[in-house]
This record gives C-alpha cells, sequence and structure tokens, in this order.
C-alpha cells in the first residue's frame, strides 16, 4: 500500500483537500475507469482526453476522466488528475500533475518494482487471452492479478501494474500488438518473469509489411526478461527460430511447447483424444501420465494449455488438472450451442470472438474433429479476417485448401475477399454471398436435423458477427416445412410467386407468395435492358464479337443491331447476347458496376440481385431477386420493359419476369413453366 503522501512524494505533484489528519490514508488500489471506483482506498487516475489521446492512442471520441466523476459520490480515496475536479459534494484528495501519461508510468513502474512475485506475460496473434484465462484457472486456488476483459493495449498494461499495488500472489498480463510495437515497449517496464509468444500468424498487415515483421515485433516481449528469466514459445508457430534467437538475447532458459506428440518440443501431449464437445490429452509427469480435458474442441486450446502449464511448471506450482474442467473460454471461441426449432435440433459453433489466419485455420479443423458425432448437414460459414491490408486477398487464398480438405457438406462465404477463396476450392458446395440477409435464408435451409454449422470471423470490419449473433433466435423462430434435399432445388420451389398489376394504376390486385418470393439467378439482363432505355442508345449493326459461349446460333460475326440484342433480350437470352450488349452499352466494367449500383441504391434492393454478369445461375455465386424486387423497377419502366413483345422473360430451367395482358400484367418468379400462368388473366 501507498499513502496520499507517498504518492505524491512520487508523482511531485500539487495536492487539493490534502492535509495532516488525511495525508497518510493508505491506498491499495487504483482504477482509470472510475464505474469501478467504490472505496476509499482506491485511488481514481483519471486519463486527460487530450493527453491520453497524443500518446497512448485513446479515441479521440472518449470522454475526458473528469467528466466521468460522480460528484456526489464519497467512497473515493483519492483523485489523480491534470486538472482540478471542481463541484466535489465531498472533500475528495486530489493530486494535480502536469501529465497524466508520464505520471501513470512513473507511479506504476515504482509499483512494480516493489512487486516480488511472479508476473506471467503473454502476446501473440492467436490465443493470447485464452492463455491467459486457462493459466488463472490453473491458478484458481492463488490470488491471481489478470486483465479485465481482454484490455491489452498500452495504456491498460499501465493500468494493471498500477494494480500490483494489491501484491497478489501471481500476475498474468496478456498484452497486444500495441503494448509492444515501435511506439513503445511496455514489457520493458512491466518485466515479466515468464515471457509467453502463442504463435505468429497474418495479422495487422494494414500497419505492418510482412509476418516476419510481426513475428520480431511480438519478441520484444521478451526484451523485459532478466537472465533468469524464461521465456515460451509456442512451437509450432511460425518463425519460431526468430523468436527463440530473440529470447536468447536476454535469457538462457528459452523453452517451447507443441501439439504434435513427436515434437521434441520441452512439453508435448502423449496423446490427444477428441469427443463430443470436449479434448482430452495427457503430459507425461514425473513417469506418470497425468490426464486434462477441455470442455472446447480446439487444438488450438490444448496449444494455450501446454503453454499455461510449462510457465507453471518453471515457477514451480503444483497443477490440479480438475481446475480446468469447468474452464470456460470467451462465449465466442468455438462455444457450441444447441439449438431447438419448432421442428428438430441442431448445433452452431460461434467462433466470432477474433480471427487471425491460424486461428480460422484452427476452428475449421476443430470442426472437422466434431462432424463425426452428427447426422445431419455439415456447414462451415465464413467472414473475413480483418486488418489484413493489402495482403488480404493473398492472407485469404491460404484457406484453399483448408476448406478443400474440410469435413463440409456446405461452405458459405460472406465479404469481398473470400469470394476468390470460393472460386478455387474445388469439389465442394461453396457459395459466395454478397448479402447477410440471403445467408440467413439459406442457413434456415441447410441447419437440418442434428446438423452442426460453425460460424468464424473476425469480431470487426465485417458484418458476419452479426449472422452469429441473430442465427440462434432466425433458427429457433423457423416454421418452415422443407420438401427437397438440394438447396437450390428447394429455394426454386419456394421463390414460387406471382403479382398481378393493373396497367392503368399500377397497383397489385392480387398477391401470392410474396413474402417467400425469390430466384437462384441475377437481375443482369433486365439491368443492361434499363440502361438501354435509360441512355435511349441507337440502333446500329455490329457483328458479334467471339465470346465464350459462342454457337451455331449466335456465332462469332453474325450481324447483329442493337435492337436485335435488346430483343433477345427479353426472352431468356443466350449469355453471347448479354456479353455482347453489356460490350456495346458500358465502356468498361467500372462503368457498368456504376450503373448496376445506382439501380440497387435507387430501387433499394439486396446486392445479391447481380451477382455475374449474365445473371446466369451459379452454385458459386449466390442470386437472388423477389417478385417485389421487379415490381419496383415496373413502376417506373412498365411501358419500355414491353417494347418488343407482350413478355419480358429471364432466367434458366426456371424463369421470372413479366407477362402483359389486356388490362393486367403478371409479374412472377420461379416458374418452371410460366405460360400456365397466362390463364390468370386476358391477352
Amino acid at each position: 500500500m501507498l499513502s496520499i503522501k507517498q504518492i505524491n512524494t512520487i508523482l511531485n505533484g500539487r495536492t487539493v483537500n490534502v492535509d495532516e489528519h488525511n495525508e497518510n490514508n493508505m491506498i491499495n488500489d487504483f482504477e482509470t475507469i472510475f464505474h469501478y471506483v467504490n472505496s476509499k482506498q482506491t485511488a481514481y487516475f483519471s486519463p486527460n482526453k487530450e493527453t491520453w489521446a497524443r500518446f497512448l492512442g485513446r479515441g479521440k471520441g472518449a470522454a475526458d476522466g473528469n467528466d466521468m466523476i460522480k460528484r456526489d459520490q464519497e467512497d473515493i480515496g483519492l483523485i489523480i488528475t491534470e486538472k482540478e475536479v471542481e463541484g466535489l459534494k465531498y472533500p475528495i484528495p486530489q493530486i494535480i500533475i502536469e501529465d497524466s501519461v508520464a505520471s501513470i508510468k512513473k507511479l506504476a513502474i515504482h509499483i512494480r518494482n516493489q512487486y516480488t512475485n511472479p508476473l506471467i506475460a503473454i502476446t501473440g496473434s492467436m490465443g493470447k487471452s485464452s492463455t491467459r484465462m486457462i493459466t488463472t484457472s490453473l491458478l484458481q486456488d492463488y490470488d491471481v492479478l489478470e486483465n479485465r476483459g481482454n484490455n491489452n493495449v498500452r495504456g491498460s498494461i499501465y493500468g494493471i501494474m498500477l494494480k500490483l499495488i494489491k501484491n497478489p500472489d501471481f500476475a498474468v498480463v496478456e498484452t497486444s500488438l500495441n503494448a509492444v510495437n515501435y511506439i513503445e515497449d511496455t514489457s520493458v517496464n512491466l518485466r515479466p518473469d515468464v515471457a509467453i509468444v502463442t504463435g505468429i500468424g497474418a495479422a495487422h498487415f494494414s500497419s505492418f509489411k510482412s509476418i516476419e515483421e510481426i513475428a520480431k515485433i511480438k519478441s520484444r516481449i521478451f526484451n523485459g526478461l532478466s537472465e533468469d528469466g524464461v521465456a515460451i514459445i509456442n512451437g509450432d508457430t511460425l518463425f519460431v527460430d526468430i523468436l527463440k534467437e530473440q529470447a536468447a538475447k536476454h535469457t538462457q532458459n528459452v523453452l517451447t511447447y507443441s501439439i504434435a506428440t513427436s515434437s521434441d518440443a520441452d512439453l508435448t501431449p502423449e496423446f490427444i483424444q477428441y469427443q463430443k464437445g470436449a479434448v482430452r490429452f495427457g503430459i507425461q509427469e514425473h513417469n506418470t501420465l497425468q490426464t486434462y480435458q477441455l470442455n472446447t474442441i480446439s487444438s488450438g486450446m490444448i496449444s494455450n494449455t501446454l503453454a499455461a502449464l510449462l510457465a507453471l511448471k518453471k515457477l514451480n506450482v503444483t497443477i490440479n488438472a480438475d481446475h480446468l474442467k469447468d474452464f470456460q473460454p470467451f462465449t465466442k471461441i468455438l462455444n457450441m450451442k444447441p439449438i431447438q426449432t419448432p421442428h428438430h435440433q441442431l448445433t452452431l459453433i460461434d467462433d466470432t470472438h477474433n480471427a487471425s489466419l491460424p486461428a480460422m485455420i484452427n476452428a475449421i479443423k476443430a470442426f472437422d474433429t466434431q462432424t463425426r458425432f452428427f447426422k445431419g448437414n455439415k456447414i462451415i460459414a465464413l467472414g473475413q479476417i480483418s486488418d489484413l491490408g493489402d495482403k488480404a486477398r493473398d492472407v485469404h487464398q491460404e484457406l484453399v485448401p483448408v476448406l478443400s480438405e474440410s469435413n463440409a457438406d456446405y461452405i458459405l462465404c460472406l465479404d469481398n475477399d473470400l469470394r476468390p477463396v470460393v472460386n478455387n476450392v474445388k469439389n465442394k458446395h461453396i457459395s459466395w454471398y454478397a448479402s447477410k440477409e440471403m445467408m440467413f435464408n439459406d442457413l434456415r435451409f441447410l441447419c437440418n436435423e442434428d446438423s452442426v454449422t460453425l460460424m468464424k470471423s473476425s469480431s470487426g470490419g465485417t458484418e458476419f458477427p452479426e449472422v452469429a449473433r441473430k442465427l440462434p433466435h432466425v433458427l429457433s423462430a423457423n416454421h418452415m416445412q422443407y420438401k427437397h434435399d438440394d438447396l437450390f432445388d428447394e429455394m426454386r420451389r419456394i421463390g414460387q410467386s406471382y403479382l398481378i398489376v393493373d396497367n392503368e394504376t399500377l397497383e397489385i390486385d392480387r398477391a401470392v407468395n410474396p413474402r417467400l418470393s425469390m430466384t437462384v439467378d441475377g437481375l443482369g439482363p433486365l439491368i443492361f435492358y434499363m440502361y438501354a432505355m435509360d441512355e435511349k442508345v441507337a440502333d446500329t449493326s455490329r457483328p458479334l464479337k467471339e465470346w465464350g459461349t459462342n454457337n451455331k446460333t449466335f456465332y462469332t460475326g453474325r450481324p447483329m443491331t442493337t435492337y436485335e440484342l435488346l430483343a433477345q433480350v427479353t426472352n431468356n437470352p443466350h449469355p453471347s447476347v448479354l456479353y455482347e450488349l453489356s460490350d456495346r452499352l458500358f465502356k468498361n466494367f467500372a462503368n457498368r458496376k456504376q450503373y448496376t449500383r445506382s439501380v440497387i441504391e435507387k430501387y433499394d434492393l439486396d446486392p445479391c440481385v447481380t451477382i455475374n454478369l449474365t445473371g446466369r445461375f451459379m452454385r458459386k455465386e449466390r442470386q437472388s431477386y423477389s417478385v417485389r424486387d421487379l415490381y419496383k423497377i415496373f413502376t417506373d419502366y412498365h411501358h419500355d420493359l414491353f417494347r418488343f413483345g407482350n413478355t419480358f422473360i429471364i432466367g434458366g430451367d426456371y424463369k421470372s419476369g413479366y407477362m402483359k395482358g389486356r388490362d393486367k400484367t403478371i409479374i412472377f418468379t420461379s416458374y418452371q413453366d410460366p405460360e400456365r400462368l397466362k390463364g390468370l388473366i386476358k391477352f
């Protein structure tokens, strides 16, 4: 503990409400978040908004620390602040300092220098939070200080160092890249007794050039080790040699661990056994095989446990394997959750806590260990790995072999960086989605009786976490009864719908199944046609260019006018017609994309209404539009749509479009034989 007087001596500040009656009041805790201050032995270190933003990267939108103080709260031991806090109901002692960042560092270093119990520091591209939590779980018989949540940036590290004043039996501190980067390496002040690197992977490419550079930065955690300190490194990760080399500059105690039973690392399991929702593994200890069980399915979690075990062994801590039986990581780390729908039960595995490339590969492999326990569909749904900068496409491509070899029956991918991955995965039912709404639609069908679905993505930079968050509720409320086993056949069946619209008023006279209306192809042909109408293109003639889809009817060199192409578009157009029309209408891809985007925005359409140029059904590119989408366009183009006849029909095996009668128009989706609809109106 420190008295107010001692703290002020260290900080050399100006005091307010401090006199001979309270200067010896003892402080045994510090907080930088006022919400947690509730004792007269707790000091509140108020973060100055400008100073912390300038030196610690605190968001400019963050509130000033003084503004968070409740003026009528009495149970505050001390306030340390750059600006005197006025209007307090009680005479709370204050120390006024010039620079809150410099002061928190100074005080944190002083307190760290007085602390003599073991301190374990953990960093890595993945697994650092889990390794910390496993370590503290194994130390549950002791008083342990650890990060609050996963607050692991520079400011948080100094806040944790202040809390060492409580003199815990152990301190277990995870540090992010922010805390050991080129701006400042907090490890030299944190001075860990044991420093762990859990792994190096593709991440942070928006800030760093290569994985090797990331490895070198992460290795800075070893800078705070003494000669007697211990460096512990994941022997299965990238750039192990660099990590070991950097660690050896500070200590001779450099140890590794590995989940490979054949590895020559300092700690490896004798066996690993995957069970439903759990994993068992054995460690040889003093000629005795000690068995551990984790209620998780992740090999990465085994690796994190090995790191914790090795650290505690070096600190001569007696380990109780039972302490791991009830261990629970963050709720979104490969969390297996049973879901009861109105018709069946299924299982979701949520791993949207965060993602690096190794973490995503680990999640897919963990999923593979569980598929044999489920009889229904095995599904992988992915969002992107964020913060990869210009390396994003290349990093995501490394998922191709992992997904190709996975046990998944279906793979669903969101976000642009995963689209090339979908195109390169072979022999899998894999699809790319332009919107989370269409992914929800398909997951309703795919998550059948006794199915298992892995949901994996970064926690930010993608809409995918919203899929993981809402999917349990979407499935629980799904009363649909499905008939076909094939996704797209069933979506065609469900999606059959029509509207009957008055040609004069454009009002809907009758609507059949509009809520479930959908297709499995896109609106590309109609959008090209709309552009031609908007631009009032001239009817010129040109030979048909050479396209990969050309045949005896649409052959290279065939003279075709623009109007002939447009007439073809209105009647289930051949792909070569669409390639040719697009080439004539648009200057380039960017021009076509810009117009398509404007149509989507104008009519408030889902982005999945058009993915590929021709609109053709393709399993790898999930397209769909509804009868309501067609109606929105009809209200503006009802005259132009029928310039070449009384019908406008697009689609493959199942047709969608418009059929105009004398007084009414039928707008429809997903009919194999739309002719049977003609009896509904007069022609």
